[in-house]
This record gives structure tokens, C-alpha cells and sequence, in this order.
């Protein structure tokens, strides 16, 4: 099991056959208990590539000092998600024995894409939109959400993600026109983004509260979340990265589980 974790107990019983040494299943799970093992689902976590592992580490130690220093209070974090139409949470309560009471879920479920950011001085527009983004569109996205928030806070650093389109040409000089400071973090980092657990917590909000039924339902419960979203809460997602520059540092620029 060391050699291979994911060798189940049939595999096992098959492997000591093999080796003349038949058990019974019960056997080889009371023995796999008792040497402290257990069957559980896989933890997963974002790929890294060395060169991004490198990136990070330094990025970590470069702005551990900052963050202690309250420095990212004039960083805009950003990011788009995509959000779909789900009406019941994953897990729920049942008793033992009964069977599960099956909830109904679409095959192919209605979804909208949404664009948004949060400082510690609040938070953008949230833009909701349909299709595929190319870099025309996120200009479009940029124009409704991003430039009214930057009009008021022109010291902001932008921050967003190594997308392919964020970085073209297009998007480029729409950023330099606009006066837009854009702070460029490592690739392959969603953990350093504050804003993934707000979309998370977004995510939870319609499956567990809003519960749509249709595409309008879906956009009206995505809009009232929104307006929970105070200065408080930016400010304790932000303050997460806290927990994440150290965990970087320790995992030399490994994921963080974040």
C-alpha cells in the first residue's frame, strides 16, 4: 500500500494468492484497519510545473514581510467563474438504513460565466455573461466591472491570473490606455487569489439558498449574494493569504491544499 495507495482489498486478495498466502476480504480489511490504513477518497490539488514552483517560492518570500506590513491593501484581486444551475447541495442527512432519496439533476445544466473583484475597499461590479470570453470580450467585462472601481481607486494594483486572453495584445494596450497597473503573480497559483473561496462560498449560496430552477432564478440568486458582499468579508478572504504565504514557503512553492 506504500509501494501503490490505491491497490483496493480484491486487488490485495488477488496479490497473496498469488503468493500462496490466500485471506478472506474480511481478513485483509480487519488487517489493513489495524496497520492504520484506511479507504478514503483522494485528496486532489492544482498541477505545478518546477519552473511555477520556483516562481512562487520567491513570490511567498518576496511579499511574506509585505503582507505583514498590510501592503496588499491596495491590490485588486479578480478572477471569472463559471456558475451553474444546481439546486441541491452534494451531501445530506438521512437515516441509517434508509435508502437515498434521489434529487433530481440535469444532464447538461444552464450555466453563466461571472467577472468580478474584491479589494480591501470593497468590491467591483459582478458581470455575468454567456459564451466563450475572447479578448474583445473581456474588454467589454473590463469596461462594466473593472473602470468604474479603478475611476475611484486610482492607486489600485490589478491583479488576475496568467490566462492566455488576459495577457494578449488587445488586453495589453486596453490596460496601458486605461492606466491600469497590472501586478503580475506566478502561474499556476489559485491559491494566492482570495477570490476562489468567495466564488466557492458563491457556489454553496445557490445550491444551498437560492436552490434556481431556471437561467433567470439562477442570475437573480448570483446578484443577491453579491450584495452581501461587504468590505468585512472581502477583507477576511484577503486576510487568508495569512495562512497561504507561509504554507507556500513550506512547500517550496508546492500546492498548498488553499
Amino acid at each position: 500500500m506504500q509501494k501503490d495507495d490505491e491497490t483496493t482489498a480484491v486487488q490485495l486478495q488477488k496479490i497473496l494468492v498469488d503468493k500462496g498466502e490466500p485471506l478472506s476480504l474480511k481478513t485483509i480489511l480487519k488487517s489493513r484497519e489495524t496497520l492504520g490504513w484506511t479507504f478514503r477518497g483522494s485528496a486532489y490539488c492544482q498541477i505545478i510545473r518546477d519552473t511555477n514552483k520556483t516562481k512562487r517560492l520567491q513570490w511567498a518570500m518576496d511579499h511574506l514581510e509585505e503582507y505583514n506590513d498590510n501592503q496588499f491593501e491596495d491590490v485588486l484581486w479578480t478572477d471569472e467563474s463559471s456558475i451553474q444551475l444546481e439546486s441541491h447541495k452534494r451531501f445530506c442527512c438521512r437515516k441509517k438504513g434508509a435508502p437515498a432519496k434521489p434529487k433530481p439533476r440535469a444532464k447538461h445544466p444552464c450555466k453563466v460565466h461571472v467577472w468580478a473583484g474584491i479589494s480591501c475597499r470593497g468590491k467591483t461590479k459582478i458581470v455575468i455573461f454567456d459564451g466563450l470570453m475572447n479578448g474583445a470580450g473581456l474588454i467589454e467585462v473590463f469596461e462594466a466591472g473593472l473602470l468604474p472601481f479603478i475611476n475611484d481607486n486610482r492607486d489600485i494594483r490589478f491583479m488576475q491570473d496568467n490566462d492566455p486572453k488576459h495577457a494578449s495584445r488587445r488586453v495589453g494596450e486596453w490596460l496601458e490606455r486605461n492606466n491600469i497597473n497590472w501586478w503580475k503573480t506566478p502561474a499556476e497559483s489559485p491559491d494566492i487569489n482570495p477570490i476562489e473561496n468567495l466564488w466557492h462560498e458563491l457556489k454553496e449560496y445557490i445550491r444551498r439558498v437560492t436552490k434556481p430552477k431556471t437561467k433567470q432564478e439562477l442570475v437573480s440568486g448570483i446578484l443577491s449574494f453579491w450584495d452581501t458582499v461587504d468590505v468585512a468579508k472581502c477583507r477576511k478572504y484577503i486576510g487568508h493569504l495569512n495562512k497561504v504565504i507561509p504554507e507556500i514557503i513550506k512547500q517550496n512553492g508546492g500546492p498548498t491544499g488553499y
